[in-house]
């Protein structure tokens, strides 16, 4: 690989490389006016040397003379040898010395671009008479240029993508580009690639907002259109169970409460898809209030003592005395703790679950402790993921035990992002067949 390098900068730098005659004529002229300049600055440093030299150290040497006459010339060489070829190209070579100082001029601006209107309007306007070409062109194929006799076209790329391709000229000269010309084009394709792909970029983050709105304002009206008729469905269903309309027979009114149990179980979905929906958009917002913790447990464990009644597991509490009120949204709170609860209630098939409440240095730590199936360390990470169920089944049996739990993945994903929005903070420790342990603490705030 080195001596591959090496070769291509012997190959790069060794003799200059001409590609049309006016570059042959270019560089005789820079050469014979660089060497006649070269041979005067020598003579007139040797002059001023040889004059000022024997003043300073009180001796002459004529060796010493042409010495530092000559280091002196050769320190000179490069800003000589710009100043004669921008000479040269002012003088003789109008279209060089223009596109040289254009690509300057051009990055600087290109740098402050940001819209593709703008970059368009700008290859197609304003540097074509910048660079003194007849064009600039834009686009997606390299089959443009074929069509442009002493054109140049740049490849547009970031890293490994592909942008499009820049094409440039012809001159309005007529001559074709030096290879020390494309070597400068070379710095406007990178710029242009710079600012392309930071267009794109924001072009596709903006398309990918606009998709993801319109998906969330689909979803929302869809799930208000369903949830309408369902709650019908469900009133209806519910009085016919009950015998409120008339008496049934016992076989039929199963079958009605199981409808009832599936169309609950819908409406949850349907709200739990809201509620990801407005969270993802940044929609969901809190109505914080002076909440007691013991009114909210009051609330929601007969709902989880439901769930336990045909299960041998024992619902315990570790509660501390004299907990403070906290500021929260008494709604999402609620579904916080029930989330929780019911998660364990769903995984524990038996032996206990506690719920454990207490304070400290400003907060209040909640922690649901079950003795459930558990869940791996490896997949403890997926557990707060979006439609993300864990099982430690292999697929078959994963996909009937979904069905039996009517998981749909986004409980503890929407159960995270509330915590989050009351300034809280969520975790979970868990092993393998010995249970679970969710952990969530928020701060202790007073209401202003």
């Amino acid at each position: 690989m080195m001596t591959k390098t090496i070769e291509k900068n012997r190959t790069k730098y060794l003799l200059p490389k001409f590609e049309a005659p006016w570059e042959i004529i270019r560089f005789g002229i820079t050469t014979i006016i660089l060497g006649a300049t070269i041979v005067l600055f020598y003579f007139t440093l040797f002059v001023f040397v040889d004059w000022f030299y024997p003043g300073l150290l009180g001796y002459h040497s004529r060796g010493i003379t042409v010495f530092l006459a000559a280091v002196l010339t050769l320190l000179l060489y490069q800003p000589l040898k710009d100043g004669v070829r921008s000479m040269i190209d002012n003088l003789f070579f109008r279209d060089t010395a223009r596109l040289n100082e254009g690509v300057v001029v051009a990055c600087r601006t290109l740098a402050d671009t940001n819209d593709r209107a703008r970059l368009k309007l700008y290859l197609a306007e304003d540097l074509p008479n910048l660079l003194q070409v007849d064009g600039i062109y834009l686009h997606h194929h390299a089959l443009h240029s074929v069509l442009i006799r002493h054109a140049v076209t740049l490849p547009l790329q970031m890293g490994t993508r592909a942008l499009g391709y820049l094409t440039i000229g012809p001159k309005l000269s007529g001559r074709s580009f030096s290879a020390e010309e494309r070597e400068a084009l070379g710095e406007l394709q990178e710029q242009v690639s710079l600012v392309l792909s930071g267009i794109q970029l924001a072009e596709a983050r903006e398309e990918a907002e606009r998709v993801a709105r319109l998906k969330s304002e689909f979803i929302t009206n869809v799930s208000h259109q369903i949830r309408t008729p369902l709650n019908v469905v469900i009133n209806s269903t519910g009085l016919v169970a009950d015998g409120i309309l008339g008496e049934i027979g016992q076989k039929e009114a199963q079958y009605l409460y199981r409808s009832v149990q599936g169309s609950e179980y819908l409406k949850k979905l349907l709200n739990d898809i809201l509620d990801m929906t407005k969270l993802e958009i940044g929609q969901l917002s809190l109505q914080l209030e002076t909440l007691d913790i013991h009114l909210i447990l009051d609330d929601i464990l007969p709902m989880v003592q439901d769930m336990l009644n045909d299960k041998p597991v024992e619902l315990t509490f570790d509660i501390a005395a004299n907990l403070p009120f906290i500021v929260a949204d008494r709604l999402r709170f609620r579904q916080i703790l029930l989330n929780l609860l019911s998660n364990a209630a769903k995984f524990t098939r038996q032996g206990s679950i506690t719920l454990k409440i207490w304070q400290k240095r400003g907060w209040i730590f909640f922690s649901v402790i079950d003795t459930g199936i558990g869940i791996a360390n490896e997949n403890l990470s997926l557990i707060f993921e979006d439609f993300q169920q864990v099982s430690t089944k292999q697929p078959k049996e994963a996909q009937i035990e979904r069905r039996r739990h009517l998981g749909t993945g986004l409980g503890m994903p929407i159960t995270k992002a509330l915590v989050e929005l009351h300034a809280g903070r969520i975790w979970v420790e868990s092993e393998l067949e010995i249970g679970s342990r969710f952990n969530f603490a928020i701060p202790i705030k007073v209401k202003n």
